[in-house]
């Protein structure tokens, strides 16, 4: 059983196109407990030695990212809002304004793996920058520099350092 890999995904995920906010996968048996809690429903299974398993859960309630920038925030949740609200919802390629609700589809805000998931890239907060659609259909399957893309951002772990002007500082440690 623990070779599967369970997807939790946000509320507002669609099994039917696949499109919704993955925040992480999860064991089976963490999966089963998240159902029983009610935390989460299932929304696709499979059939694994004549018993049915989640493959993707989806939350109850939404889990928001939203945080504030700056010292002092110690408890911040990982989930791809959070990577737009660190970056400002700003494209990391091109510097545009991103939206979940755009003028254009190419203003669409997207996650961009900037090592990508099929050479191992991880999904997290040093991996994941803010971009729109069209950058990261460009970028597609490469790293930055092999699609000749400069990122202008240099992405950070908001629980453990912040922002200022273009540089990132570690948070001070509470004494």
């Amino acid at each position: 059983m623990s070779m599967s890999q369970v997807k939790v995904f946000n509320l507002g995920y669609d099994p039917g196109t696949g499109i919704g906010e993955l925040l992480h996968t999860t064991t089976v048996r963490h999966a089963f407990g998240m159902i029983r809690r009610e935390v989460a429903n299932p929304v696709e299974l499979t059939l694994v030695e004549d018993r049915i398993v989640p493959l993707a859960l989806e939350l109850t309630h939404e889990l928001s990212g939203a945080w504030v920038e700056g010292i002092g925030q110690r408890s911040i949740g990982f989930s791809y809002r959070a990577v737009h609200e660190r970056d400002h919802w700003t494209c990391a390629y091109c510097g545009r304004s991103v939206s979940k609700t755009p003028p254009s589809e190419a203003l669409l805000a997207t996650v961009d793996h900037i090592l990508p998931v099929s050479r191992g890239g991880p999904s997290s907060w040093l991996n994941l920058v803010s971009a729109c659609k069209e950058c990261n259909n460009r970028k597609a399957d490469r790293t930055p520099q092999e699609a000749g893309m400069d990122l202008r951002v240099e992405p950070y772990d908001p629980s453990l350092s912040y922002r200022v002007g273009g540089h990132v500082e570690p948070l001070p440690v509470p004494a």
